[in-house]
């Protein structure tokens, strides 16, 4: 994991999943921590480095690869945690993670990894999008980024807008080919909102820092809209169930769904395109002996 600065302030560690170090009054504040303990204790070396003391973590959403420090980086250090409302609940009970991604049952085994279940961590403070709040004297602007989970948030900081999964850096996106979301229309404006956000340095959960975005979010809303557009095509041609689509999704796109863990993923991520789909008209949904079809609009 590589640190670098962006700005006199801000400094970012370069890695698989980003974080975010702000120079406060006191010390640095963390922005996101990254998937477990050895993620945890990088920052702190990096904090170490810099001879600033750690005073806070701010999650920007609660999935395990942007929290999973957090529990390491309380017990070693005590430090607060602040994190977006609806999102610090799971922060708080993992658990429920893999659970809404087996449908709200109980999940199997296979789905209780790291991947998809930190270690619990305590929210000390929560926050919410449209407000600027103050961690150790620094004013950080929190925006709404949601889409890529239910309340995801970005912030601005010192010239930085860390936009955590808002977008994806293009290699990222060249292997995921269809990032994970929610909510495929949410996601879209999402990224429109990054790109009207003004700032020297853009910083996504996956990627390279940029000081420009608007290539990356262009590839990034054309993924969007193509599956979008695929979907339609597939449901003006005949209905079909979750299932049939999510089959036929992985052939067209050539999407890896060997593990249970990448399943229930890509699941996800498709009724976020349905969800956004039905909402505005453009599909139908019923249920027709005993199973759940989805159907063009009429």
């Amino acid at each position: 994991m590589e640190r670098i600065r962006l700005t006199e302030r801000v400094h970012y560690l370069h890695g698989g999943v980003n974080s975010g170090l702000v120079e406060t009054e006191k010390g640095l504040l963390v922005i996101d921590s990254g998937l477990d303990r050895s993620a945890a204790n990088r920052i702190v070396r990096a904090a170490e480095e810099l001879k600033r003391p750690l005073v806070a973590v701010l999650n920007t959403h609660a999935h395990a690869d942007h929290y999973g420090g957090n529990a390491q980086l309380v017990r070693k250090l005590g430090i607060p945690v602040y994190a977006p409302a609806v999102e610090e609940a799971v922060i708080r009970e993992p658990r429920y993670e893999p659970i809404y991604l087996f449908g709200g049952a109980a999940p199997i085994a296979d789905l209780e990894n790291r991947f998809l279940q930190a270690e619990p961590s305590p929210v000390d403070h929560v926050v919410a999008p449209g407000t600027v709040i103050t961690i150790d004297g620094t004013e950080l602007e929190v925006l709404d980024l949601s889409g890529h989970s239910i309340a995801q948030v970005g912030i601005r900081v010192a010239g930085v807008l860390f936009a955590a999964d808002a977008f994806f850096g293009l290699e990222a996106l060249k292997k995921h080919r269809i990032p994970y979301n929610v909510d495929a229309e949410k996601t879209r404006r999402s990224m429109e909102r990054v790109g009207e956000t003004q700032a020297d340095w853009y910083v996504p959960g996956h990627g390279e820092a940029l000081q420009d975005p608007r290539a990356t979010l262009t590839e990034n809303i054309d993924v969007i809209d193509s599956t979008m557009r695929w979907l339609t095509t597939r449901l003006d041609e005949a209905p079909a169930t979750t299932d049939d689509l999510l089959v036929s999704m992985a052939e067209f796109f050539g999407l890896e769904l060997g593990n249970p863990t990448s399943f229930v993923l890509y699941r996800t991520t498709l009724l976020g395109y349905l969800t956004s789909l039905h909402r505005a008209g453009g599909i139908t949904a019923r249920i027709a002996d005993a199973r759940w079809l989805w159907a063009g609009g009429f």
